[in-house]
């Protein structure tokens, strides 16, 4: 398997987790996905500053976690958002290529 064909199943897998912890915050394993993720970008290197950009994006969707649990706010929901966002643009980013 090209490692671009792995980066894409990573990202996949991280942004199943992120829906599920929105769905359910209280049961979320946010923090094995930034590890994950950090795995990946150490073994594989960043494209740009994509996987940087989704560790920021999922680690502020993990810093939400308690406000979305208690409220479910604005800007809790942004959090996932964004994170869901810089994970979407960077499945994408992966599929387009053949590394």
């Amino acid at each position: 398997m090209k490692w671009g064909q792995i980066m894409k199943e990573i990202l996949q897998q991280v942004k199943e987790e992120l829906e599920r912890a929105y769905d359910n915050p209280q049961s979320n394993n946010l923090d094995q996905c930034l590890l994950q993720l950090q795995a990946a970008r150490e073994q594989y290197g960043d494209k740009g500053n994509m996987l940087e950009n989704c560790i920021t994006a999922v680690t502020q969707a993990r810093n939400a976690i308690g406000a979305l649990e208690n409220a479910g706010d604005v800007s809790s929901a942004a959090a996932f958002g964004q994170a869901h966002n810089a994970l979407e643009n960077a499945i994408e980013s992966y599929s387009s290529t053949d590394f």
